[in-house]
Formats: C-alpha cells, structure tokens, sequence
C-alpha cells in the first residue's frame, strides 16, 4: 500500500510540474506593445507602410505608438527614447538615417529591445532592415533613361540624400552617367525633407525657365517628386515626347499618370505594404514566439525584397499592384 501512495504522489508531482510548465507556456506574451517612427509620414510611401502596421496591431489587439518624426532626426531620436522609457517590447523604423540616430539605437539596445527597420539600410544595434536594394533600383531607372534617350541628351535631377536609398539612387545615376557622355546633367537639386512638393515644383518651373527645350528628361529619386515633376512639366504645355519623367516607389498616382500618357513614363515599384508586413512577422517571431532572432532573419542585416520597372507596357490596372 505504501508503494503504491508513493507512486501516486510521484505521479502527483509529475502532474503538478507539468501543469506548471502548461501554464507557463500559455501565459507567453500574446499583446504586444510596439513603437513605430517614421521618417516624414506625408510621403506616399511611408503613409503605405503606416498604414499596413496600424492595421496588423489593430488585429492583433497589439498596443501600437505611432510617431512621425516630420523629416528631424532629433524627434526620431526623442521618438525612440520615449519608446524605451515606456517599455515596449519592440520598435520599428522606417525612412531613418540610422548613423544619424546612432544614439537612440544604443539606448534600445541597452534595454535590450530589438529594431527591426524599413527601408532604413543597416547599422550595428539593428536586428535587420527590409528594403528593395537601392543601388539595383537606381541602375534600373537610369539605365531606361539612357535608353529612352538612346544615349544622347540632357537631363536634369532632383535628389534626397538624407535618405540612404535616395542617396544610392542618386549615387548610381552618377555612375550610369559617367559611361554615357553624350548625356549631360544639366542641372541637379537637393530637395528638404519637409515641403518637398512645393520645393519640387518651383524647381521644375525654374528649369523651365532656365533650360526649357533644352531639357530631355527629369530624373526623381522618389515618385511623390516625379509626380509633381511631370504635372509642372504638363502644365507649361509639354508632352512625354518633348520632356519625359521618371521616379522610384510605384505610386497608385505614378501608375495614374503613365496609363493617361503624361509626362511621367516609368517608375520602379517597391513592396511597401510587404516591407512592413515583413516587419510584423519578425516582430511576433521574436516576442510572441520568442524565437532567437538569427534564426528569424536567417542572420543576415538586410532582407532584400523584388521590384520590379513600371512602364506603358505592365503598368498595372487601376486598384492594383505589381505583386498581386
């Protein structure tokens, strides 16, 4: 009899333990809280990726803090310090200069609170960045400019290096130029972060002005210029066979104006809406899940996502994309 209340009681304990560990297991973090800051969210295509993150929280019932840090790195930073203080248990980036908020990654990591970023290229104390690549994506319009122009012309530029993908662009325009030398630059200009549009468009109705017939196509780093490019250009009365445009990022008002035959021809489309879904996924892996974040990543900085050139020819259809 006492051997058998002894096993009774080890089976018990057993029992007891196991439950123990059951409980545990299901008590694993399920709502997270997420802090997300983005670079300048009046531009198209970080108001896109916003979007895709309040939506996935919104399901998830994740507590989400959303702050736009209006093109000042100084509010990223305060951004990302005041996510820290408030613990949350991960942050995104997307659009950052991260050299520029070199010490607010710092204090996160500190904390111990992984950064998973968007479109933001890689710096140490950041798990990865999801992106297209920059430098393949510029070759990619700069090369159809040269060949639409059939490598003789001028050209004019509008360029954004504070952002490290538009500075790669515009960087590889540089270099395709530099193999073609019956193609001049005419001129170039650096947009501000904030007030980009207008900027953009008193830019263009100058060169009108200066260089008029002269100028063969416009070169834009990214398609909320290229679109403000090509309706200035349509305005002063030119068609795409006297000044053509071009951009970067595959904007529903990019694909608008190359079905209607504007000014604006060709763009190269980025997965924003994929960019930030990534980034959600890698997020739940490694808090919900809490799977080790190398094997979430594969141990790789950079995560490189297709995009593909956008003209006449695949423009996609109205309410769609080039990744349906």
């Amino acid at each position: 009899m006492r051997k058998l209340n002894l096993k009774m009681t080890r089976f018990l304990v057993i029992l007891i333990l196991v439950s123990g560990v059951v409980a545990t297991a299901s008590a694993a973090p399920q709502g997270v809280k997420l802090g997300y800051v983005t670079a300048t969210i009046t531009a198209t295509s970080q108001a896109r990726e916003a979007k895709v993150v309040e939506d996935w929280c919104k399901e998830k019932d994740w507590d989400l803090t959303i702050r736009d840090a209006g093109g000042s790195w100084a509010e990223f930073i305060n951004a990302i310090e005041t996510f820290v203080e408030s613990k949350v248990d991960a942050i995104v980036v997307s659009n950052a200069d991260l050299l520029s908020i070199k010490p607010a990654i710092t204090i996160a990591n500190n904390a111990n609170i992984p950064i998973i970023a968007i479109d933001s290229g890689w710096a140490p104390g950041v798990l990865v960045n999801i992106t297209a690549d920059n430098f393949v994506m510029g070759a990619k319009i700069s090369s159809y400019i040269m060949d639409r122009l059939g490598g003789k012309g001028n050209i004019v530029a509008i360029k954004f290096r504070q952002h490290f993908g538009c500075r790669r662009r515009g960087l590889i325009l540089d270099t395709v130029l530099s193999e073609y030398p019956e193609v001049k630059l005419l001129d170039e200009h650096e947009i501000p972060p904030i007030g980009f549009v207008e900027d953009t468009q008193a830019t263009v109705e100058n060169w009108l002005t200066r260089y008029g017939d002269d100028i063969d196509a416009i070169f834009c780093v990214f398609d909320d210029l290229a679109s403000v490019a090509a309706l200035t250009v349509e305005a002063a009365g030119y068609t795409k066979d006297d000044i053509f445009v071009v951009g970067v990022d595959g904007t529903d008002q990019a694909y608008d104006l190359i079905r209607r035959g504007s000014p604006f021809v060709a763009t190269v489309a980025q997965p924003f809406e994929e960019y930030a879904e990534k980034a959600m996924e890698i997020v739940e892996q490694i808090v919900v899940q809490q799977l080790e974040p190398a094997k979430v990543t594969g141990g790789m900085p950079v995560i490189y996502l297709d995009a593909p050139l956008i003209d006449k020819t695949n423009v996609p259809a109205p309410g769609e994309t080039p990744f349906d």
